[in-house]
């Protein structure tokens, strides 16, 4: 069953790949190109094309997001996003391929929102127990400033065509995560 979602999920990518505007999919188009019947992945798998993006972002997302609250959110603010490099990244890039086209194609605008909303609540709750102390912002602002800030460079290196392993991606996050982009101008 699990490999039978695996072609159904990986038929969802190539469909995707092929047109990086398209933003609908059918369960039809997902059949012929998995190789299966519509009423295979509607009887045993899916009842929708949404049902396949809900497993896809549950599937991804699990254990990250365990890993994260268990080994990331424990640690103080000087470490945070060294834990998200050591413990996070290697996950995340263990889903890369899916994730290049969630990132790079318009198939799945659910996507963002979903990570946003999960992790905006545990940002949240981090920034609770470590406020903050110099930010022009409110609290809502910073949350969205730090969640919207993480997503972004991690989609940029996931669009990639071949993405940096985390080994060699993990010093350029957490360069990324700690300056300015205003340095990047400055010698």
């Amino acid at each position: 069953m699990r490999k039978t979602r695996e072609m159904i999920i990986n038929a969802v990518m190539r469909l995707a790949s092929q047109n990086k505007q398209r933003s609908h999919l059918t369960l039809t188009e997902i059949a012929n190109e998995a190789g299966i019947s519509r009423q295979a992945i509607y009887q045993k798998h899916f009842n929708s094309v949404d049902d396949i993006f809900d497993y896809i972002h549950a599937t991804i997302d699990e254990q990250i997001l365990q890993v994260f609250q268990q080994k990331v959110l424990c640690l103080p603010p000087t470490e945070l996003y060294h834990g998200i490099a050591v413990h996070i990244l290697p996950l995340i890039y263990h889903h890369r391929e899916w994730l290049r086209v969630l990132y790079s194609t318009n198939i799945d605008l659910k996507w963002r929102h979903y990570l946003y909303e999960r992790y905006a609540s545990v940002t949240s709750e981090y920034l609770a127990k470590h406020p903050p102390l110099n930010t022009p912002f409110s609290q809502t602002m910073t949350v969205k400033l730090l969640t919207d800030h993480l997503i972004t460079i991690i989609s940029i290196w996931l669009s990639d065509e071949i993405p940096l392993h985390p080994s060699k991606f993990s010093p350029i996050f957490l360069e990324l995560m700690t300056r300015s982009p205003n340095s990047f101008f400055n010698k």
